[in-house]
Parts: C-alpha cells; structure tokens; sequence
C-alpha cells in the first residue's frame, strides 16, 4: 500500500504551488496546481522511481492524474496488483 502521506510528499516536491499548503486535499484539482501535461511525464517517472511502480498504458490517462485521490488509487491498485 503507498502511504498518501508519501505521494503528498512527491506532489509537493513536483508542483510548487503546493509546498506551502497544510494539506493535500484527496480531491483537489491538480490542474489548477500546474500539473500540465509535461509536469504529468515527469511526476509519472519520478512515481515509479520511488515506488517501484510501472504505469500501463490503460493507467496513463487523464482520469488518473486530475486529482490526488484519483492518482493514489491507481498507485494502490499498481503497489498492490
């Protein structure tokens, strides 16, 4: 299981506009923190470096990254899967 408190720390370390907020809220628009579409490439490879996860084709999607929650479940699912 990937710790949310994990992934909130590599949203921080990836999208600025988040280092000074108290939390990350599960269902906060990454969009409007900057997460583009390059942002997206970068997070994803920085995500499987450090948790040892391979996204596939069918994962790489906008679906999964619009918002932290929908990103840690689909972390969860590859963690565990």
């Amino acid at each position: 299981m990937v710790a949310y408190e994990t992934l909130e720390q590599i949203l921080r370390a990836q999208l600025p506009a988040l280092e000074h907020e108290p939390e990350v809220p599960k269902d906060l628009p990454l969009a409007a923190v900057g997460l583009d579409s390059v942002a997206t490439v970068v997070l994803m490879d920085t995500l499987e470096d450090i948790l040892g996860v391979t996204f596939p084709d069918h994962a790489i999607a906008p679906a999964t990254f619009r918002t932290p929650g929908s990103l840690w479940a689909v972390l969860d699912r590859l963690a565990n899967g």
